[in-house]
């Protein structure tokens, strides 16, 4: 049998489909990260914390949303800088709402580390907030551009205090204008009749200053107790003491931590008990 020749066996080769090996792996790759993700969110509170602050922040419940928002920030959880970023403009948006202009300021910055911040905007916000800051300082020089600049662009709210910046540095013509460009589009609050009322008795126009005086204790009270004080100084320049004293003690009682209105008082209570 030498001539025989062997048959040789050929070896069944296996053929790979990579398309399907592919699709295993991206599948369970997706389901490592969908477990991850799970995990995650799971041992993290980050959501609840969040939801609960912002359930508060609708409501205007500005302390306890602020608790809740920084327990969320506290809390890690992967792929949360989104969500931090707004958390961050939640907070700023509260310090603005509450006059806390610098923490704003403050938040607004942190939101421009993050690469997805609307940075134009941001920056415009945190402008804002810091020209704000100034003016509640006393910089009235300081603020004044920025608000000009708020005040022409998306908040023409911001005319009223372009308006009080320019009284306070001396230029009444421009602080009459753009107190009536405010007033020709929201109208006249408590603040504007004080700011009006104030000028009128500082050059001794009493009859304009009371009409402001009384139209302004008439409107909302956010400037009431300011509206008050300008009331006793109303009665200061009559010479009518004993009215002004009398007052006085009423602001003294309906306002206790207004310091202006206390000084007052005890300066008539001294000068009205004594004479």
């Amino acid at each position: 049998m030498a001539g025989r020749r062997r048959r040789r066996r050929r070896k069944n080769r296996v053929r790979l489909d990579y398309r399907k090996i592919a699709v295993f792996i991206l599948f369970c790759l997706l389901c490592i990260f969908g477990l991850v993700m799970l995990i995650s969110s799971t041992i993290s509170h980050k959501t609840e914390y969040f939801d609960r602050g912002l359930k508060f922040y609708s409501e205007e419940e500005y302390d306890e949303a602020l608790d809740f928002f920084d327990q969320a920030l506290a809390e890690k959880q992967l792929f949360s800088k989104k969500r931090d970023m707004n958390i961050h403009l939640y907070i700023a948006d509260i310090y603005m709402k509450t006059e806390e202009y610098q923490k704003a300021a403050d938040e607004y910055d942190k939101v421009l580390d993050y690469s997805s911040a609307d940075r134009k905007n941001v920056e415009k916000l945190q402008k804002l907030a810091q020209a704000l800051y100034d003016f509640n300082q006393g910089n009235y020089v300081g603020a004044l551009p920025a608000l000009e600049e708020a005040a022409k662009g998306d908040y023409p709210e911001m005319y009223m205090f372009v308006g009080t910046c320019y009284g306070q540095t001396g230029d009444i013509d421009n602080m009459f204008a753009n107190y009536e460009i405010y007033t020709d589009k929201f109208g006249y609050n408590s603040y504007i009749y004080a700011q009006y009322a104030s000028y009128y008795l500082s050059v001794d126009d009493l009859e304009q200053a009371y009409g402001y005086i009384y139209n302004g204790l008439e409107s909302d009270m956010e400037y009431n107790a300011q509206l008050r004080l300008l009331e006793i100084a109303y009665y200061e320049k009559l010479k009518d003491f004993d009215q002004a004293y009398l007052l006085a003690e009423e602001l003294a009682s309906l306002y206790p931590d207004f310091e202006e209105g206390q000084r007052e008082y005890t300066f008539l209570y001294t000068r009205v008990t004594h004479e």
